[in-house]
């Protein structure tokens, strides 16, 4: 059985908030928990495809096919999104984070305009606002498309009674399932520091990826061990895109840190080299960019 990319290692790689719309209100979400989405929204750029497209292109011609993190809000709700994912595919590879909301009609006229070689779907099942009878449906229409979708579920307190069955269920059917480390406040306590060790485990044992990654979000995500002072190519061969077009870093330096620059800038770049990182905890997946963690066949 091959590999497929979008489990592969990338340069370079950008997470891109492409807008703060979103139809949902998920209870775990930072933008709800921060009541931030009207805030947030204030920023996002509607612009038709080929603005984007164009933007896109100069950090193809300055550093080479990227891998694109589509993030948002809900990216499938963007105006013209279909349009849109078709041009950047053209230049990059897309992995697609989506609630899977969309009608299954107009799921499947987007997903049409896109090769399964260019674009990738990352399911977040939410069962706050969907049943697993209709999200099931789509993965299964995607998956008659060609396309080989994964799902992605957070650890929500009140979600870990069902993550096994869940995981069992969407497994079962073919489907890769990996989890998300919910970190916020529910119930008066601040996860991920509140887990019980029976907890703990669960969440552990739903880490995916190869043994040394696992260790690693173990290590970064579950025992927020601290990040100050290693070198991280965050900056070098990864950026973190704004829905506005500046360029972060990474998601830490989005709160309050001047930007490397703007997408729409002509002379935007990343870092020539890793540079060490300012924050003790690393909140985002982002610790992967650790220069002790680069794989050595990956160019630096």
């Amino acid at each position: 059985m091959t590999r497929e990319w979008w489990l592969d290692e990338h340069v370079p790689t950008f997470t891109w908030d492409l807008w703060y719309g979103c139809n949902y209100r998920c209870s775990y979400c930072w933008w709800e928990m921060e009541d931030l989405w009207e805030e947030l929204a204030k920023t996002h750029r509607i612009l038709p495809p080929e603005d984007w497209a164009a933007a896109w292109g100069r950090v193809r011609e300055r550093h080479g096919e990227a891998r694109i993190d589509v993030l948002g809000g809900e990216p499938l709700a963007y105006p013209r999104a279909g349009e849109l994912f078709e041009a950047l595919s053209k230049q990059h590879r897309l992995v697609i984070t989506t609630n899977l909301s969309l009608e299954p009609e107009k799921l499947e006229d987007l997903a049409r305009r896109l090769s399964p070689e260019r674009a990738h779907f990352s399911a977040s099942f939410h069962p706050e606002f969907t049943s697993f009878d209709e999200f099931m449906k789509k993965l299964v229409l995607l998956r008659g498309l060609g396309f080989s979708p994964a799902v992605l579920f957070v650890t929500w307190p009140p979600f870990l009674p069902r993550l096994a069955q869940f995981r069992d269920a969407f497994q079962e059917a073919g489907f890769p399932f990996s989890t998300m480390v919910f970190q916020g406040e529910h119930d008066g306590w601040r996860y991920p520091d509140a887990y019980t060790p029976r907890e703990r485990a669960l969440i552990e044992g739903e880490i995916g990826g190869e043994p040394a990654r696992k260790e690693a979000e173990r290590e970064y995500r579950l025992d927020a061990r601290s990040t100050l002072g290693l070198l991280c190519h965050a900056g070098h061969v990864y950026a973190n895109v704004k829905a506005d077009g500046r360029v972060f870093r990474c998601g830490q330096d989005a709160f309050g840190q001047k930007p490397l620059g703007n997408l729409f800038d002509a002379d935007f770049r990343l870092h020539d080299a890793p540079q060490p990182c300012p924050y003790e905890r690393c909140s985002c997946l982002e610790f992967k960019y650790l220069d002790e963690l680069r794989a050595p066949e990956v160019p630096r």
